[in-house]
């Protein structure tokens, strides 16, 4: 009975090591949970990228690192990929874009230029998850949702 007794109090006291992180855990620790899925929304800059590896750069929002532009090439029945460049990528916050808007009528591909704009919000509320899974089903619990301002590039720290 003492086992057992000593056994219930030591997983109460244990329990808040086991935690996790909530809404009040700082962006930093959230993105340090191994058990957390940080789910955010995207930004437009030829490819997409997380709101949470961009920075404001004046009017422009731009990547925290520079990223890899690759190429595929294939060798045989082989594909590899190539890096063959390393840079920052950037956009406009209010943006304008030139989108080809395409329509098949019959045989007949018929498409028209429109213009888009918009502007690229500072501050969203990302969703974090956590997951749950066993033998047959992966699934995602939401734990909460939090703001999250877009750092300026001065103040953000490089590894």
């Amino acid at each position: 009975m003492k086992q057992f007794l000593s056994l219930v109090i030591g997983l109460l006291t244990a329990a808040p090591a086991f935690a996790g992180v909530n809404a009040s855990s700082s962006w930093e620790e959230i993105m340090r949970d191994r058990y957390a899925i940080v789910k955010a929304p995207t930004v437009y800059m030829g490819r997409s990228i997380d709101y949470t590896f961009v920075c404001q750069d004046g009017d422009r929002l731009r990547t925290l690192k520079p990223v890899d532009t690759t190429v595929s090439r294939t060798r045989g029945d082989r594909e590899e990929i190539i890096v063959i460049d390393r840079d920052y990528l950037s956009t406009p916050i209010n943006y304008r874009h030139e989108v080809d808007n395409c329509d098949w009528r019959g045989e007949r591909r018929i498409c028209k230029t429109e213009i888009v704009t918009g502007s690229y919000p500072l501050t969203v509320n990302i969703p974090v998850y956590r997951r749950i899974s066993n033998r047959n089903v992966e699934r995602y619990e939401l734990l909460f949702r939090k703001s999250y301002t877009v750092p300026t590039c001065q103040n953000v720290t490089v590894d």
